[in-house]
């Protein structure tokens, strides 16, 4: 599983003028698939006339991270994988950027469409803040109340988040820990 990772935390669309063709670029942090397919919608709607909707995503599934692109109607490879290769070059994750393209009436040919596609999906990413992101998991941690304020402590030193502490017989502690932390809190190997 990742544990760390970057990511975006603000954007804003960019501008390029390429022999008339007007290429406008954007990057969103996006936790899933639904996401994606919410800014998408946006992006239809926010420009209706546009020629082209070229967008990549590379997103964290369990384990996994997921890559897609596409070249929405360019030629094949000239867009998509451009982009695409700019979210993994820059390493970025939970990602979706999103290059809207108004033809201009000059044919740029597939280097220059490769070209094109990749500078505005440089830009875009230039234009962002770039944040790390750990990943994590909610647990519900259970100790006594002689060990609480111990427990807390190793919650703390491992960066992870106290949500709710539940009283009770004993005292039930739920956290978020980074992912590579949360089987010494299953196994209480915290020393």
């Amino acid at each position: 599983m990742v544990e760390q990772y970057k990511t975006i935390k603000d954007s804003q669309w960019i501008k390029l003028n390429i022999k008339n063709s007007k290429f406008h670029g954007r990057i969103y942090h996006v936790a899933s698939l639904a996401d994606v397919n919410i800014i998408l919608k946006q992006v239809e709607v926010e420009f209706k006339k546009t020629t082209h909707i070229v967008y990549a995503y590379r997103l964290i599934d369990g384990e996994f991270i997921r890559e897609y692109a596409t070249d929405a109607g360019e030629p094949t490879h000239s867009s998509g994988p451009p982009i695409l290769r700019v979210l993994a070059g820059d390493e970025l994750l939970n990602v979706l950027l999103v290059v809207v393209r108004y033809f201009g009436g000059t044919k740029l040919g597939i280097g220059g469409l490769i070209k094109a596609y990749t500078e505005a999906a440089q830009e875009a990413v230039k234009k962002s803040r770039i944040v790390t992101r750990t990943n994590k998991k909610i647990m519900l941690i259970e100790t006594n109340y002689r060990e609480l304020g111990e427990m807390l402590y190793k919650i703390d030193q491992v960066q992870g988040k106290v949500i709710e502490i539940i009283h009770g017989e004993n005292v039930k502690i739920k956290a978020l820990i980074p992912i590579s932390f949360c089987h010494k809190f299953e196994t209480k190997e915290l020393d």
